[in-house]
């Protein structure tokens, strides 16, 4: 995700040091929050190496604040690559870049296999389908991200009996449960990029619920 980056121009000597090192190449960037800024208490500074080159602007700099701060509550580093572009005909120099944004929530690679007695698969598939009967358009961030998380605590049961199902295949329906597992991955994808939402993001949140009420339909209907 691209950034932009102010404050160069307080910060000259670090950014020229930073240049002259890449030698026209791209270089790893990470974020740091900063609470105690006395200008700022949501500034997050842009660090190449060992010194700041930079501040995100302001007004995203709230949301990468929340963003950095939970990533440090994963115990992860929000960071990427940058580069340093000097203005023709001027000895102006300054920081672009992008930060790799981190998967939030579950992977599929994460969880334990786990097989669901047919009452149980007939229990969740009722909620599933409950869940994709009341759900509503939302109309908010807030909103999207409730409905998403909702849509991971139906769809954990399914995916973890799918991983079983991939090591004990005798007498599965194989290509089925291959589809429920492929609709709760989109669904864990869908929970990470709303995490990461904006106002204009797109997710069709009630169409990943929709389709795997209708894929564990087809199976218990079996």
């Amino acid at each position: 995700m691209e950034i932009e980056i102010v404050g160069e121009s307080f910060r000259a000597a670090n950014i020229a040091a930073v240049a002259q090192a890449a030698d026209g190449k791209q270089f790893n960037i990470y974020l740091v929050p900063e609470p105690t800024n006395q200008y700022d208490k949501k500034a997050v500074a842009v660090y190449a190496a060992t010194v700041v080159v930079g501040y995100i602007a302001k007004p995203g700099n709230k949301k990468w604040f929340k963003w950095v701060n939970e990533a440090l509550e994963r115990k992860e580093l929000l960071w990427g690559m940058g580069s340093a572009v000097s203005r023709q005909g001027t000895d102006n120099t300054g920081i672009f870049g992008s930060i790799y944004m981190p998967k939030v929530g579950r992977e599929t690679e994460e969880l334990i296999p786990q097989q669901m007695t047919d009452a149980e698969i007939i229990k969740v598939t009722q909620k599933v389908i409950a869940l994709s009967n009341s759900c509503i358009e939302p109309e908010t961030v807030t909103q999207l991200r409730s409905l998403c998380k909702k849509a991971v605590a139906v769809a954990t049961p399914f995916a973890a009996h799918a991983k079983w199902v991939e090591e004990n295949p005798e007498g599965q329906d194989l290509d089925k449960w291959s589809e429920v597992m492929s609709a709760c991955d989109d669904i864990f994808d869908d929970f990470s990029d709303a995490a990461y939402a904006s106002d204009e993001v797109e997710i069709d949140a009630i169409g990943r619920i929709e389709a795997l009420a209708e894929l564990v339909s087809e199976l218990i209907a079996k």
